[in-house]
């Protein structure tokens, strides 16, 4: 199968037309229609409803083309993998984070790739620590950032930073930032993600180890939502400092560092064991991780620890 019959397809599909394609590809309209029937012949199933609007995709023409971009953007990044000049650095990269650090991470990185690499387009997804390293075993992502917990054996694992988790309270006269045991803390009535969700199973799995019951009162997996309902008062939530920080800083809420058996959790850089990892990953891995010690040294990731 041609690669070319592939990038043809994807632009008949995202045009929802043979001809307006043909014409877009400089290629005679009989030539692509014989492209696609070529196709359909190889997977032996129809690929196009044709209609007299133009074309949509089938189910399995749909699938087809999510899989053709990553073939095409693999064939694109190959070049600048096989020259290895890193002042060419280029493609397109997909980076999963979890949302608590992409509050934090995905807008410098954004910037500073623009600086440094202005030819890799850099693509940003935010979900769970499971959905990240998920998407990292399908291929859907390049690289993954993720909080350490269930291994993995498609996935390499590189500890970034720890960071400290605090007790995230309503500013009131009743509530200063004054430091809390892990056992007052964990016996708070709490707002916290459900189970998925990497932080409420490190909680969970403390808070066993102390045998200690949890009292959750809601389960809130939007972040700003989470805030909200802990700054009316209907509980307190366990989190890193880094995602309250401006509600701190406003007065909102208060955030007090968990002693005796502090909180803490792993944040680790994630790429896959079961494909090979192109330059552009290997390359953007290190820069990411410098940026990172940046934004921790300096001050503006508070609460962790290199």
């Amino acid at each position: 199968m041609e690669v070319r019959l592939l990038s043809n397809f994807s632009v008949i599909v995202e045009l929802s037309s043979i001809t307006a394609a043909a014409e877009r590809l400089s290629i005679a309209q009989p030539a692509l229609s014989r492209q696609v029937k070529i196709l359909e012949k190889e997977f032996g199933v129809p690929l196009l409803h044709r209609h007299g609007r133009g074309v949509t995709p089938t189910e399995e023409g749909l699938r087809l083309v999510s899989r053709a971009k990553l073939i095409l953007e693999d064939m694109k990044n190959l070049q600048t993998d096989v020259k290895g000049d890193p002042k060419s650095l280029s493609g397109t990269l997909t980076l999963g984070l979890p949302p608590t650090v992409a509050e934090v991470l995905a807008t410098h990185l954004i910037i500073r790739t623009m600086e440094k690499f202005p030819d890799v387009n850099l693509r940003i997804v935010s979900g769970f620590s499971g959905h990240v390293q998920e998407w990292l075993t399908r291929g859907k992502i390049d690289l993954g950032v993720a909080y350490e917990g269930q291994k993995s054996k498609f996935i390499k694992s590189r500890p970034i930073l720890l960071e400290n988790l605090f007790l995230i309270q309503p500013a009131q006269p009743t509530c200063d930032d004054m430091p809390i045991t892990a056992q007052d803390a964990l016996r708070q009535p709490l707002i916290l993600p459900n189970s998925e969700h990497g932080l409420r199973s490190r909680i969970e799995h403390i808070a066993q180890t102390a045998k200690i019951d949890l009292n959750v009162v809601l389960e809130v997996d939007i972040l700003p939502t989470m805030l909200s309902c802990v700054d009316r008062g209907l509980g307190s939530t366990i989190l890193p400092l880094v995602s309250v920080i401006h509600h701190i800083r406003s007065g909102q809420l208060v955030a007090r560092p968990i002693v005796r058996h502090p909180i803490d959790r792993t944040l680790v850089l994630m790429t896959p064991l079961n494909r090979p990892i192109s330059r552009l990953s290997e390359k953007f891995s290190e820069f990411m991780i410098s940026e990172v010690h940046h934004l921790v040294s300096s001050g503006e990731w508070s609460g962790t620890t290199l």
